[in-house]
């Protein structure tokens, strides 16, 4: 079943069971939209996800919880726990700092261009050649000496 089916499903079960028709969700969504929405016919926007969650009583998380948990044929309990792991890993690792802005418009080439430059002088520092540095950082020796930096002449 398509993950839009399984969350419409889920809008329908929460809506029933706070006791609202289409019509109590119409300051958020029109009901024949909403209705398209319960049925997997229709995308629901993040906007009016958010709103129709607050019209429903609960937080978009968690009603995409509990999507997850069916699409994936789990109970939600068992889907929160391993769900709540996992986050805790990614939040230990980092995966969800704030990036700067510097570092986002540089993006993933440029971050890596980084390293490899600041690699290269700290191996270059060491006394290692160009081509051990390339052989050890896995990229070309034009790269290396893209990097390398010259010695300063005096006048």
């Amino acid at each position: 079943m398509s993950y839009e089916k399984v969350l419409g499903e889920v809008v329908r079960d929460v809506r029933l069971r706070a006791g609202l028709t289409h019509e109590a969700c119409a300051e958020v969504v029109n009901a024949t939209h909403l209705r398209q929405i319960e049925k997997g016919l229709a995308a629901v926007r993040i906007d009016t996800l958010v709103a129709l969650c607050g019209v429903l009583g609960v937080s978009p998380s968690q009603l995409l919880l509990v999507a997850e948990a069916r699409s994936a044929g789990q109970e939600v309990g068992e889907h929160l726990g391993a769900n709540n792991k996992q986050i805790r890993m990614l939040l230990e690792a980092g995966r969800f700092e704030p990036v700067t802005s510097k570092d986002a418009a540089r993006g993933i080439r440029g971050q890596k261009a980084d390293a490899t430059r600041d690699e290269t002088r700290r191996l270059q520092a060491e006394g290692l050649s160009k081509a051990d540095i390339a052989r050890q950082l896995g990229v070309t020796v034009r790269t290396v000496e893209r990097y390398w930096v010259k010695p300063v002449t005096q006048k």
